[in-house]
């Protein structure tokens, strides 16, 4: 399942109301979304560090966080640490509220 944005470009003020939706939604006990830092940019929630997998002996950044990034109007997990299905639920709930009629959730 991904998230397609029918929108051009994502201005600051409108990551914050995203951002603002989601976490004023999100279960308390669950890690905020937050802006990926990636030259895609996207949204990433940090895992906690007692639920990484432990099997690993190193980790890079990307192995601490789950994310989506943005690829030709979709936001894509591609080989990385995706969203639940919840997580991406509230996310398409949060983009949606912010752009009523210009979000499409595909593959459900």
């Amino acid at each position: 399942m991904r998230l397609k944005v029918l929108v051009k470009t994502i201005n600051e003020d409108n990551y914050q109301k995203i951002l603002d939706y989601y976490n004023n939604n999100k279960n308390i006990n669950e890690q905020p979304l937050k802006i990926l830092e990636r030259s895609e940019r996207g949204f990433q929630i940090d895992i906690p560090e007692e639920q990484l997998d432990k099997t690993k002996n190193f980790f890079d950044a990307n192995d601490k966080i789950q994310q989506l990034r943005w690829d030709r109007g979709y936001l894509n997990s591609g080989y990385y640490i995706g969203f639940t299905y919840k997580q991406l639920l509230l996310l398409y709930d949060a983009l949606v509220n912010v752009f009523p009629g210009e979000v499409e959730l595909e593959g459900i």
